[in-house]
């Protein structure tokens, strides 16, 4: 799997609503910033009601991050959280349903950082 499977991945099981007023461009940059900060040493101890809580907590600094980047007014700004919280949880989602997925992202990561 690569960074733009993971990205498609994350696209096709979003929500319309937040797929529709986000659209694919910042759904990619928000699952790549993701992906280039994901909690690995943490999570790999976590078992997966650890994770959530770790999952929560990321979920705000990938949204801190989101609206530095992109420099939303205040109704962006709650939109771009309910997307952010959802691109997380999907990834989250993805990242304990199987072994194999956590093997993947340390290159996930790798590939997100060379990315730019």
């Amino acid at each position: 799997m690569t960074l733009s499977d993971l990205q498609t991945h994350v696209w096709d099981r979003l929500p319309t609503l937040q797929r529709s007023v986000a659209g694919r461009r910042i759904v990619s940059r928000i699952v790549k910033s993701a992906v280039r900060g994901w909690p690995l040493p943490v999570l790999e101890q976590c078992n997966a009601d650890e994770t959530q809580v770790v999952a929560k907590h990321y979920t705000k600094q990938i949204e801190r991050a989101a609206r530095h980047e992109f420099g939303m007014g205040i109704i962006l700004t709650l939109v771009l959280g309910a997307l952010v919280q959802e691109v997380v949880k999907l990834l989250v989602q993805w990242w304990l349903d199987r072994q194999e997925n956590r093997t993947q992202m340390r290159l996930l990561m790798r590939e997100a950082r060379n990315h730019d």
